[in-house]
């Protein structure tokens, strides 16, 4: 199926099954991943709060996880357009997802988690932008444009970290924990579903495409923190 003849399907369209299955995959691991922090056994958003050094920053992150909070919120929405009605167990208990299970302990963790893994979640979301399930593509832009702020966020408080010799040394030292997570979240470069997903529609990339183009924008920014970037497949979970 080329790009040209990818079909585009509503809500109220009856689905091919091998889309639907796409779809539900797509819609299921967005929710999660937007509202995994918020459903924690441990507080991880209060934790986050309490890093924060000034009420200022504490009253801007807050309003960031309310906003992906939301974000979950609007794909768990459409996920209903799949005949499945989410549960309090579905919100409560979503997927392991492996940046929110990474350890928090200092400010500069925060800001490098905003950083890095919002910038990923940015190049998912346009990587679904015009997708040919429109209640999904209608709910992209906006998404698309909250991590674009929340990202830019975090690099204002990393810049603000770097200034100082032993912020720098901090933001390098925890570097090596959150540079891996980042490019693991792409997923693996051989992907079983990666292919089904570009003939439907769905992603206009692959997880390897994304994950280079990523690494070409990431590295002069961190290195003009004066930060030295690890090697890309350093303490990689996922290849």
């Amino acid at each position: 199926m080329s790009a040209s003849a990818v079909r585009t399907y509503e809500a109220t369209d009856p689905l091919p099954d091998e889309y639907r299955q796409l779809l539900y995959k797509v819609l299921k691991v967005a929710a999660d991943t937007e509202t995994s922090l918020l459903f924690r056994e441990t507080d991880w958003l209060k934790a986050i709060i309490d890093l924060a050094p000034t009420p200022e920053d504490r009253q801007r992150i807050a309003r960031l996880y309310a906003e992906e909070l939301h974000h979950g919120l609007l794909f768990y929405k459409i996920w209903q357009d799949l005949g499945v009605t989410p549960s309090v167990e579905d919100y409560r208990h979503t997927r392991e997802v492996y940046f929110a299970a990474t350890p928090l302990e200092t400010w500069t963790d925060v800001a490098l988690l905003n950083t890095l893994t919002d910038r990923v979640g940015l190049y998912q979301y346009r990587n679904m932008g015009g997708c040919s399930y429109l209640p999904l593509a209608r709910i992209v832009p906006k998404i698309e444009k909250d991590e674009l702020g929340h990202t830019g966020m975090g690099y204002v408080h990393l810049r603000a970290i770097c200034e100082t010799p032993a912020g720098k040394a901090d933001a390098q030292r925890l570097l090596v924990k959150w540079y891996p997570v980042a490019l693991d979240m792409f997923g693996r470069s051989a992907s079983k579903r990666e292919e089904a997903y570009l003939r439907w529609g769905l992603k206009k990339q692959g997880n390897e495409e994304m994950r280079q183009a990523y690494i070409r924008e990431v590295r002069p920014l961190l290195e003009g923190l004066g930060l030295q970037v690890p090697g890309e497949k350093l303490n990689r979970k996922f290849l």
